[in-house]
């Protein structure tokens, strides 16, 4: 080992056999990848896709992931100097970045600028659901807007806005994954507005309590933002959640946070405003918590009734980035030509950078 920087060179002896040859992956073939086709090989019975499939499923992300982070936990010891440990969790920061930057879908930068334009276009405000600070305990309740002005807006524009994002689901089903995990689901989302729009009067009145704070509402902030640390210590930095599990996880985290804020709401807010805010809260959840996390959903939700949203009438399915334009025809104008008061480039950076960041930065806490 490397006397000048002991605990760095143990793990980077260390996390090939244990992390990959030992769960079938050969590192060399991961050292090709890496370098660009500059050192290594894809090792033989595999083509390059072949070989990329095999990194990227579930199976073995669920192996590597969690095991690289363990390594660098189990060689980080106080033995280390401040420097050894920095290349340590630097070396180890950019090989997890490296796994879960390969296996993301081509599509997800464009179709994450398509989202942007979609709701720019429709004169609405992906910031939020869409920002640097982005997360599923975030409060969407009032996606449509914080006054009349807004509301009125949101929901004339709606249609369009949804006719513009549902082919996305299509297009690139990869950004839909990592939407989910931001707690992001366009049909839900599609849903659940309409319910907001057909009873603007009551969701109004009902976001002036759901505004204000209480002790109680503080508390269920201080409590999921615990859980949610959790979810993120187990996934990012000590392993013992391994990535296929993360989702799950950041579910149990929404839906006991929906939970107690309901329970706290319902001290201080006027009881008519209270089931719009429960169906509005158990449509948004994204798929996966409402499948994968069914004993969990069911135990909030199951009791909640389902009003019938607003009609939203397809004029045209056409192609993301198409806006159909009012009487029920396409138009032919792509929004890329369509200037955006947000930020676009810093939501889309940080929205596909985010795995990335995690994965180097909360190692280094």
């Amino acid at each position: 080992a490397n006397q000048q920087a002991p605990c760095s060179s143990k793990f980077e002896a260390a996390v090939a056999p244990e992390c990959f040859t030992s769960n079938g992956i050969n590192f060399t073939g991961i050292l090709f990848i890496i370098s660009g086709n500059m050192s290594g090989a894809i090792p033989a019975g595999h083509t390059y896709s072949s070989f990329l499939k095999l990194v990227c499923s579930p199976e073995s992300q669920d192996k590597m992931i969690p095991c690289v982070l363990s390594n660098m936990n189990k060689h980080n010891t106080t033995q280390c100097s401040p420097a050894d440990s920095n290349l340590l969790y630097g070396r180890g920061g950019q090989l997890l970045a490296f796994l879960e930057s390969i296996c993301g879908q081509p599509c997800e930068q464009v179709a994450t600028q398509s989202v942007v334009q979609c709701f720019s276009v429709t004169g609405s405000h992906p910031e939020r659901f869409l920002s640097q600070n982005a997360s599923i305990t975030d409060d969407r309740y009032s996606i449509i807007g914080g006054n009349q002005t807004e509301v009125d807006s949101f929901c004339k524009n709606r249609q369009k806005l949804f006719s513009c994002l549902s082919p996305l689901s299509l297009t690139c089903p990869g950004l839909l994954q990592r939407m989910y995990s931001l707690g992001v689901d366009l049909q839900a989302m599609e849903m659940a507005t309409g319910f907001l729009c057909n009873d603007q009067q009551k969701y109004l009145r009902g976001l002036q309590c759901f505004n204000k704070q209480s002790p109680e509402i503080a508390q269920c902030a201080q409590t999921t933002a615990s859980s949610m640390r959790a979810a993120f210590t187990g996934r990012y930095q000590t392993g013992t959640i391994p990535p296929s599990k993360y989702q799950d996880s950041l579910c149990k985290t929404k839906i006991s946070q929906i939970t107690c804020a309901l329970a706290a709401y319902g001290k201080s807010c006027d009881a008519d405003v209270m089931p719009l805010r429960a169906t509005v809260e158990c449509t948004m959840l994204p798929k996966p918590c409402k499948e994968n996390t069914q004993t969990e959903y069911n135990s909030v939700c199951d009791k909640v009734t389902t009003p019938s949203p607003a009609e939203t009438i397809r004029p045209t399915q056409g192609k993301p980035g198409m806006i159909p334009v009012d009487g029920g025809s396409s138009s032919n104008s792509n929004f890329q030509s369509v200037r955006s008061s947000t930020n676009a480039a810093d939501i889309v950076g940080f929205f596909l950078a985010t795995p990335l960041i995690l994965a180097s930065v909360l190692a280094l806490l």
